[in-house]
């Protein structure tokens, strides 16, 4: 199935509109989790001033929400790996 890593930054959503072919819903947090690692510590972008203002709000073909993820989980995650 194609989910839709749409962000959401300020109140603003970004369509993403390629999507990404994933086994399942398990699978979104993961890939989410993922992208949103690599935009925090390695996408520079000038429109954007915080990427944890920012949040993935990731749907599904038929458009329906599946995970709302905000990119400060990127942070609490490599916190807890690092324990």
């Amino acid at each position: 199935m194609r989910y839709f890593m749409n962000v959401r930054y300020r109140g603003r959503l970004i369509p993403d509109p390629e999507g990404d072919e994933l086994a399942n819903e398990q699978a979104v947090h993961g890939h989410a989790l993922a992208n949103a690692h690599d935009l925090v510590f390695r996408t520079r972008m000038d429109t954007l001033r915080s990427w944890f203002d920012c949040s993935f709000e990731v749907t599904d073909e038929s458009g329906r929400t599946v995970l709302v993820m905000p990119f400060s989980e990127v942070v609490q995650g490599a916190d807890l790996a690092s324990d």
